[in-house]
């Protein structure tokens, strides 16, 4: 079993890069100024905004908030065409492979060096394309099963445990959410990102069904096979049978319908806990691993920010110090989750993030080393793939129509053939 304490090799690391990190500006003949692209609220990054500036007094970043779903089109209307900002932005982490096929990221490795020990094995994995290195990671993730205590106690249902050891099978979650739902529960299961394939995949992956594409070839597409048909017509009979409701957009909308006390039991992410549930007076809620199939794999999902740096950029080096220091001290990458909260993927700073106060409340106790376990031992990232844009946006719609009613075969026969469209131009 791995763990991700920090070896003695990361210490010594990161003091060395403490000493040439920050070089300042403040005797820079002119000012700098970067801009800095993310789909967060300004809100949320100031932050490590305003630590970056405290430690480089000649330095102004300036934050441009996009909406997720336009942010792709933005990149390429802009760094596609040349333009020198934004000088840093933040990419998906399974979009690594496509945005450095359409040339927007600038090649770090040889600028960073070996920084394999300073995070998660999963996030270097997801940043590195043909051996080198295109974007730092800076934030992850993982997923638990909350439930609501009062509705399982009035159901009579044995609360579950913490540890990977007590670790619900899909099949006793339907089951138990139903028992919930008989003594007066709403809803007895809900997704967080209902129609999102980062929590989905790990259906398909926990019966062997793989991401979706080949690991041998990124344009090779495998959506249809048994495991992937298995999986989601699991996932639309839940829906089908009234166990989850339809209509209801995520995230955030499903997670404020387990805040309010509907639902039994509620997949989602650690984030959920500071942003809601922790304030919400009356919510009597614990948590348990993620489920995985009876027989199956266990799978949970990962992934979430990098950092990457716009080859066209006028700052390269004041660009690249910004993103080292978010990805490689311990300081910006605290500071980078301090409003998010997303786990940093840094592993000094995910110490300091699951040994916080909140997660040693009664009805969280346990929930740091969980989130560690699963990042060490099971946590799956989404295809690697030069086509991720038009596949996650294909196979997202596609998940919608299967909670919806679509069957679920016919609608992913309809995907493959979409998606196929879509690569051939990229081959």
């Amino acid at each position: 079993m791995r763990h991700l304490s920090p070896t003695r090799r990361t210490l010594m690391a990161s003091a060395l890069l403490a000493a040439f990190l920050l070089p300042g500006y403040a005797m820079a003949q002119d000012a700098v100024t970067l801009r800095f692209a993310t789909t967060e609220d300004p809100t949320r990054m100031q932050p490590v905004i305003d630590a970056f500036m405290a430690n480089n007094p000649g330095v102004t970043i300036i934050h441009e908030s996009i909406p997720f779903d336009d942010f792709n089109n933005v990149l390429q209307a802009r760094i596609g065409q040349g333009d020198s900002t934004p000088d840093v932005f933040t990419a998906d982490m399974p979009a690594v492979s496509a945005l450095v096929q359409r040339g927007f990221l600038a090649d770090l490795t040889d600028k960073v060096g070996d920084i394999s020990d300073m995070h998660l094995p999963a996030s270097m994995e997801a940043v590195t394309v043909d051996g080198r290195i295109w974007a730092l990671p800076v934030s992850t993730s993982s997923m638990l099963m909350y439930y609501n205590v009062d509705l399982l106690e009035a159901a009579g249902i044995a609360l579950p445990g913490r540890t990977p050891a007590d670790r619900l099978t899909w099949e006793q979650v339907v089951e138990l959410g139903r028992q919930a739902q008989a003594a007066g529960a709403t809803w007895g299961l809900l997704w967080d990102q209902v129609s999102r394939i980062y929590q989905q995949q790990t259906l398909v992956e926990s019966l062997g069904g793989g991401n979706g594409v080949s690991p041998d070839d990124q344009l090779k597409l495998d959506i249809t096979n048994d495991a992937w048909v298995r999986a989601f017509e699991f996932y639309a009979d839940a829906f089908e049978s009234g166990l989850s409701p339809r209509g209801v957009p995520g995230p955030g909308q499903t997670a404020e319908l387990f805040a309010s006390g509907e639902v039994a039991f509620f997949a989602g992410g650690p984030w959920w806990v500071t942003r809601l549930f922790a304030a919400r007076e009356g919510l009597n809620f614990s948590f348990t691993p993620y489920p995985y199939f009876e027989g199956g794999d266990v799978v949970t999902p990962t992934g979430s920010w990098a950092w990457g740096v716009n080859p066209n950029t006028e700052h390269m080096d004041i660009a690249l110090d910004f993103v080292r220091f978010a990805s490689l001290t311990e300081e910006g990458a605290l500071a980078a989750a301090s409003l998010q909260p997303i786990p940093p993927a840094n592993v000094q700073a995910l110490q300091t993030y699951i040994n916080q106060d909140l997660f040693q409340t009664e009805n969280l106790k346990g929930v740091g080393d969980l989130i560690e376990y699963e990042l060490g031992n099971t946590a799956r990232i989404r295809a690697r793939t030069v086509g991720w844009i038009q596949f996650e946006q294909i196979i997202n719609r596609t998940i919608e129509d299967i909670r919806n009613g679509a069957d679920v075969r016919s609608a992913l026969n309809g995907a493959a053939a979409e998606i196929e469209a879509a690569w051939s131009r990229l081959r």
